[in-house]
């Protein structure tokens, strides 16, 4: 019996290490900026993220943890439900709100002529094929998270025209 138990142990670790080293991350590519509502207390932006899939597995994309970062001044912090899937060797965009509050970014600020620097600081969370590595996800014990590092412009006046421009990496 206790030899039987061995072999289980052995067979279940290793379908776990070669099934989830074969999955590499996804990549991000912010795709716009677009502002997205203004009221005297806060400017709202919306980032549309690109995700790229290197593999040949779909993979969902679960909770996006992200910081902005407005010509050097964090402005946000949050996380937000991802709410995609990347199809195999593709791409899937999705969206990550920031509220920037007026007392740390005055909203006139948006409307004035030239460029604002952003750095979109985190992770991402996402789930590896297969059923084991879904059970391991859903008790919290392996959620593999992707990073977020996403730099570019903001082309003012009023960041509502969309106009961003991603850093060259």
């Amino acid at each position: 019996m206790q030899h039987a138990r061995k072999i289980w142990i052995a067979a279940v670790l290793a379908g776990f290490l070669s099934g989830c080293s074969s999955v590499r991350a996804p990549r991000f590519n912010v795709v716009a900026v677009q502002e997205t509502e203004r009221t005297d207390l806060a400017v709202v932006l919306d980032f549309t993220v690109e995700a790229v899939n290197p593999n040949d597995v779909a993979l969902p994309l679960r909770r996006a943890s992200y910081t902005l970062t407005l010509d050097g001044e964090r402005v946000f912090s949050g996380s937000r439900i991802a709410r995609a899937t990347v199809p195999r060797y593709g791409r899937q965009r999705f969206e990550l709100p920031a509220v920037v509050p007026a007392d740390l970014i005055d909203p006139a600020r948006f409307d004035q002529p030239g460029d604002m620097l952003y750095t979109l600081d985190g992770t991402v969370q996402y789930q590896r094929p297969g059923r084991f590595a879904e059970f391991l996800f859903d008790i919290n014990l392996r959620r593999p998270k992707a990073p977020l590092h996403l730099r570019g412009t903001l082309d003012l006046p009023g960041g509502s025209s969309g106009k961003a421009t991603p850093a060259a990496e």
